[in-house]
């Protein structure tokens, strides 16, 4: 498991208030409302398009809403990059550099981040994920799910208080599944804010203690307290369709 994490303030909680997020003519996002807190899981839900990414990139400060305000603790909002070292972004993007080995990669973004014994967290992390066999290959010679991992390694390394998983499960089997199962899970109880997006509703009834689900840009519905997946699968088919009708 990964030591100690670094002595940075944990954010007390991460809020979107009345964001929109505007592309040219296009509307990714419409006036919405979302606060994470501190040793929960949330889940963004919504066909393809509805917006989940577009809010996660604002919620990693990589992205500004074009109005309404992105709130990271006590920092005023032009303030907002100033979280960024307490955030932990896992995208669609391996964000990886090719010619470094697994190793290299993530024990550059713990020395980045100012993380203590960067080379022995980052191997404890490539390990807890199963790729200890292959942390000193260069990262350009990985399949997809090793990549997958390889990109929660790095996202982790700081022991950010604030998660950002965007689809973790892709690429991987049955058992690097189990591990960023048993990893968020952990996370929650350390305190840490995971804002989770995936299209596994089976792992998400599993993991996730609220879920909001987003269509064309809006929060249309907020569900918790599900009993099963299938309980999930039903309540989001409902609102979903209702939300589309």
């Amino acid at each position: 498991m990964a030591s100690d994490p670094p002595s940075r303030p944990p954010l007390p909680f991460a809020e979107a208030r009345g964001v929109s997020k505007v592309f040219g003519r296009q509307r990714a996002l419409h006036q919405v409302d979302l606060k994470l807190h501190p040793g929960r899981v949330t889940a963004l839900l919504g066909p393809n398009g509805s917006g989940k990414t577009t809010l996660l990139s604002l919620f990693s400060t990589l992205s500004r809403p074009t109005s309404g305000t992105m709130h990271f603790g006590e920092l005023p909002p032009e303030r907002a990059k100033e979280a960024r070292g307490a955030i932990g972004l896992l995208s669609h993007h391996a964000m990886a550099y090719g010619d470094l080995s697994a190793l290299e990669n993530v024990t550059f973004y713990a020395r980045l981040y100012e993380v203590k014994e960067p080379q022995a967290q980052a191997e404890a992390l490539l390990r807890e994920f199963g790729l200890e066999d292959a942390m000193h290959r260069a990262a350009g010679t990985f399949s997809r799910g090793m990549l997958q991992r390889l990109g929660l390694a790095r996202a982790l390394v700081s022991a950010p208080s604030l998660v950002l998983l965007d689809e973790p499960f892709t690429g991987l089997d049955q058992r690097s599944c189990q591990r960023v199962v048993e990893k968020v899970r952990a996370l929650r109880e350390q305190g840490a804010m995971v804002l989770l997006v995936s299209h596994d509703l089976g792992l998400v009834a599993d993991l996730a203690d609220e879920a909001v689900l987003l269509t064309r840009g809006r929060v249309r519905h907020q569900l918790s307290g599900w009993e099963s997946g299938e309980a999930l699968r039903a309540a989001y088919a409902e609102h979903a369709e209702g939300a589309a009708g």
